[in-house]
């Protein structure tokens, strides 16, 4: 056998080039590694600050557990850890003391992340817009309009949308349960419905009712308006070419529509008032209505379809997971379900439609239930902020200006020096307690102030008041989180949470159920 020794040669030769070049990247990889390591330890401001050692190097382990687990309770465990000022990634510090939230949510001065810019598909809005000067005007132009004065305009169109059909819809489900009396629902499926349908119907102005028909076209468009928006803020990459094809491919003829839609709406009102027909009470003609007062400038209509899709997007899950969650609540501490049974069923016939007035001045006990549960169970996440101008100390840190903070709703919620055994479900700490609703962050707080708390307010006041009076409760035999389900401390496990839109329980078709029968 001859053999081609020069071209042997020429393998062990390549072949050596290759693993040289392995090695310089290993060489590299483990020089970098090295270089973040004595800087995070020994150069960077942040380096006195506590928090998970991995976070000192890379983002990406807060980004894996963004998308792998509950934010909200990674956030809660790491501030009872490491304090109420934590190192989240090697230039983000998480902040979870009350306090300390008010002071960035305060002031303009600390203003949102640049990723709320990445958004290209839509025009600068009210949840979006990280200019000043832009979220004082859009709010002195809907503040009005989502008022509790406002709302009581429209509380008419709320109830029927919501409650009234929803309960009509339990109605018709107990009377297909036949001689039992009973029948099974899943509260977080139809609560879902119910808040698309009350937002639809308000901001868009024609009545919709996707929890009766099933027609769920908008919550459609909702979903993947919401994908891009999300995937555009934190993928900013998907905006270029190939990548922006395949987004538009699966996501952009739905979101057209949309807008459509909206655009429609907008010309519809405008033409039934040209031929006379009388102003209706919702969001739609208050946003078409709605001027600054400070400069007289008026939305455009393309201004009041994206911001009643915005309405849409932020605010309907946010009610309805809500509910869900104090519902969930109320039926792993059964002691507080029996008190707001009392309480309204004192007041209250069982055929009786319960305004937001009549529960507000009546039902404290129930108002204290929907707070403890908004602290105990916060839909939202994080809100991610920028360090102004000659920075800010905190807690005895200092954080250089340009760096990044992220506002933890859910840890300044249960932030131990804040409250009083915080993970225990107490309606009685907002009982006459202005501290705590004032300590309370899930619907965030000062100048960037969530513009729809109101309606979030009277939405789950009218709807718990109202089934809580008409339908009796109980958890269904297969229900894995009960009152016997507890931790190791003693309290009811409370269903696992995921990261979507809100803070979603994870398993809402199974954790979710109810079995309702009619108030005796």
């Amino acid at each position: 056998m001859v053999v081609n020794y020069w071209a042997v040669g020429q393998r062990l030769l390549a072949m050596a080039s290759w693993m040289l070049k392995v090695e310089y990247l290993y060489a590299g990889v483990a020089a970098f590694l090295i270089w973040r390591t004595i800087y995070a330890l020994f150069f960077s401001p942040l380096r006195n600050m506590p928090g998970p050692f991995l976070s000192r190097l890379s983002p990406l382990p807060s980004l894996v557990a963004g998308l792998t687990r509950c934010t909200n309770d990674d956030m809660v465990s790491d501030c009872e850890e490491y304090g109420s000022v934590y190192l989240m990634e090697p230039n983000k510090v998480a902040i979870c003391h009350p306090d300390d939230c008010r002071l960035i949510l305060s002031s303009y001065a600390f203003v949102k992340d640049e990723m709320y810019s990445n958004v290209d598909f839509m025009e600068a809005n009210i949840f979006l817009t990280r200019d000043p000067e832009l979220n004082k005007q859009r709010r002195r132009q809907v503040g009005p309009t989502l008022s509790m004065a406002g709302l009581h305009k429209m509380e008419p169109a709320i109830l029927a949308a919501g409650v009234e059909q929803l309960m009509a819809k339990w109605d018709e489900y107990i009377a297909q349960a036949g001689s039992s009396g009973k029948a099974r629902v899943c509260y977080y499926v139809d609560l879902t419905l119910m808040s698309f349908d009350i937002i639809a119907s308000i901001g868009f102005g024609s009545e919709h009712r996707s929890l009766t028909t099933g027609n769920k076209t908008i919550a459609n468009w909702v979903d993947k308006t919401f994908a891009l928006m999300i995937i555009q803020m934190v993928l900013p990459a998907v905006k270029s070419w190939p990548l922006r094809g395949l987004a538009n491919w699966f996501l952009r003829k739905d979101i057209d529509d949309f807008f459509a839609f909206g655009n429609r709406a907008i010309e519809q009102r405008k033409d039934a008032l040209a031929k006379g027909a009388a102003k209706p009470h919702d969001i739609l003609q208050s946003f078409i209505d709605a001027e600054d007062p400070e400069s007289n400038i008026k939305m455009t209509a393309s201004q009041v379809t994206t911001e009643s899709i915005m309405m849409l997007l932020s605010g309907a899950d946010t009610s309805s997971t809500s509910l869900a969650w104090t519902i969930h609540l109320l039926m792993i501490y059964p002691v507080h379900y029996k008190l707001v049974v009392d309480e309204i069923r004192r007041g209250f016939s069982k055929d009786q439609v319960i305004t937001f007035d009549m529960a507000k001045e009546q039902l404290p006990y129930l108002e204290a239930c929907v707070f403890e549960s908004l602290r105990l169970c916060p839909v939202s996440t994080n809100l991610p902020r920028i360090i102004p101008k000659g920075g800010v100390t905190i807690r005895g840190h200092f954080i250089p200006e340009g760096f990044k903070v992220a506002v933890s709703t859910a840890a300044a919620n249960k932030n131990q020096a804040a409250w009083v055994n915080p993970h225990l479900y107490d309606p009685l700490r907002f009982v006459n307690n202005e501290a705590n609703r004032r300590n309370l962050m899930t619907l965030s707080a000062g100048v960037r102030i969530c513009p729809g708390r109101h309606l979030v307010m009277v939405e789950m006041m009218t709807t718990l008041a109202n089934l809580i009076n008409r339908y009796d409760f109980a958890l269904p035999s297969d229900a894995i989180y009960t009152p016997a389900n507890v931790d190791e401390n003693g309290l009811p496990v409370i269903m696992p949470r995921t990261n979507y839109v809100a803070m979603i329980p994870k398993h809402p078709t199974r954790d979710c159920n109810l079995i309702i029968s009619k108030r005796p």
